[in-house]
C-alpha cells in the first residue's frame, strides 16, 4: 500500500474545500499518511502570515525528511496561499513522487494569468511538475489548459453519508426556503433577503431559514457583513438565522426545507457541495446562471436567474412557489441524482482510484 503525503485544509472551520479534504483523510488508515493542515481561514490577516510560515516548516520538514509515495494537495488560488503548494511541489519533485493536485474552485486560471510576470513563471515551473490535477466538471479542465504534460481527471463533488439518515418530515402546510452557505456579500445573501421581503408580502405560508458565519469577500469586510445582515433580518419575522449549524441539526434544516436558495457570484464558485447537500434532502434548487453553476443545475433540479437580480430570485422562487406539483416532482428527481452521482462511497472510491494509481 502506497503512503500518501496529503497538503489541504482540514475542519473546521467548515467550508466546501475543508470538507471534501478531511473526508478523504478520513478515508485513509494512519499508517499510510502524512498530514499537513493550511486551514488559515478564520485567521485574522497576521495569523495568515504566522500560520504561513508555521505550514512551510512543517512542509519543508516532511518533505525532505519523510517516506511517502505519492503526494496529493489541494490547490490555493492566492498569493500567499499558493507559497505553500510551491514550496511542495518543488521540495517533492526532488524525490521523484508523484504529484497530484486537486482545485475546488473556478479561478485557477484566472489567478494564474493575473499574478505578476516574474510570479507567473514561478507558478508556471512549478505546475509544470504536477502530474495530474482533478477538477470538478469536465469543462473545469481548460483550468489546467497551459500545462500539456499534466494529466486532468474529473470527479465530481458528494454529500455526507449522514444526510441519508431521516430524521424529520416536511410540513405541507407551508414552503421553507433555506440559505446554508457563508454569509457574505458576493454569494446573494442581500439580494435573497430583499426578494423574499417581497415575496413574503405575497405569501403568508413561506419563511426563509439562513444558516451560516460571517465572512469578508471584496465587496465587504465581515463588521458590514454583520451589521446589514443584521439590519436587515430584523425587518422580517419570517426569516429565522440559524447561524454555523453541523451534523444533526444540519440534516433537520435541510430535510425540513422545500427550496434550497444560492444566489452567488462568489469569485471562485464552481460546484458547490451544500447544492448537492440539500439535493441529498429532497430540495429544489435555486441558484444563479454563473460560471460552472449551470452544469450543476438545470430545469429538473430547480431554476436559474441572474446574478444581483432580485427580481429575477423573485421570479424563479415564485414559479415554485405556485406550482406544487412541480416542485414535488423536482424535490424527488434531486434526491434520486444526488444518490446516484453524488455519494460520499462513489467520490472516495474515485479519488483513491486517481492517487494511489498515480
Amino acid at each position: 500500500m502506497k503512503k500518501i503525503f496529503l497538503l489541504g485544509p482540514l475542519l473546521p472551520p467548515v467550508h466546501g474545500q475543508s470538507l471534501a479534504f478531511t473526508r478523504f483523510v478520513e478515508s485513509i488508515e494512519e499508517s499510510e499518511k502524512i498530514v499537513v493542515n493550511t486551514n488559515l481561514e478564520d485567521k485574522s490577516k497576521l495569523g495568515k502570515i504566522f500560520g504561513t510560515f508555521k505550514t512551510l516548516f512543517f512542509i519543508s520538514v516532511k518533505a525532505l525528511f519523510s517516506k511517502y509515495d505519492v503526494v496529493y494537495f489541494t490547490c490555493s488560488r492566492s498569493m500567499l496561499g499558493s507559497i505553500k503548494d510551491i514550496v511542495l511541489i518543488n521540495l517533492v519533485s526532488l524525490r521523484g513522487v508523484q504529484i497530484v493536485n486537486h482545485l475546488h474552485g473556478s479561478d485557477f486560471y484566472e489567478f494564474l494569468h493575473s499574478s505578476p510576470k516574474w510570479y507567473q513563471k514561478i507558478l508556471f515551473k512549478s505546475y509544470e511538475k504536477v502530474d495530474t490535477s482533478i477538477v470538478l466538471l469536465d469543462s473545469m479542465k481548460l483550468q489546467f489548459g497551459d500545462f500539456e504534460r499534466m494529466k486532468v481527471e474529473v470527479i465530481p463533488n458528494f454529500y455526507d453519508k449522514e444526510l441519508d439518515e431521516k430524521l424529520v418530515e416536511k410540513d405541507a402546510s407551508k414552503t421553507n426556503l433555506v440559505y446554508l452557505s457563508n454569509i457574505m456579500s458576493s454569494k446573494g445573501i442581500f439580494e435573497l433577503i430583499d426578494a423574499f421581503e417581497k415575496l413574503s408580502k405575497k405569501y403568508d405560508d413561506i419563511c426563509l431559514s439562513i444558516a451560516g458565519g460571517y465572512i469578508a469577500d471584496e465587496y465587504m469586510n465581515i463588521d458590514e457583513v454583520k451589521e446589514m445582515f443584521e439590519s436587515k433580518i430584523s425587518q422580517n419575522d419570517k426569516i429565522k438565522y440559524i447561524g454555523k449549524t453541523f451534523g444533526e441539526d444540519k440534516v433537520k434544516l435541510l430535510q425540513s426545507s422545500d427550496i434550497f436558495v444560492l444566489p452567488s457570484y462568489y469569485k471562485s464558485e464552481a460546484f458547490p457541495i451544500s447544492i448537492i447537500e440539500a439535493m441529498a434532502c429532497e430540495n429544489a434548487i435555486v441558484t444563479t446562471n454563473y460560471k460552472y453553476l449551470p452544469e450543476v443545475v438545470n430545469s429538473k433540479n430547480g431554476v436559474l436567474v441572474e446574478p444581483k437580480s432580485v427580481e429575477s430570485l423573485v421570479e424563479g422562487i415564485e414559479c415554485l412557489i405556485n406550482d406544487k406539483e412541480k416542485l414535488k416532482q423536482i424535490q424527488k428527481y434531486n434526491k434520486k441524482e444526488a444518490k446516484e452521482k453524488y455519494s460520499l462511497g462513489r467520490y472516495i472510491k474515485s479519488l483513491k482510484q486517481i492517487v494511489m494509481e498515480s
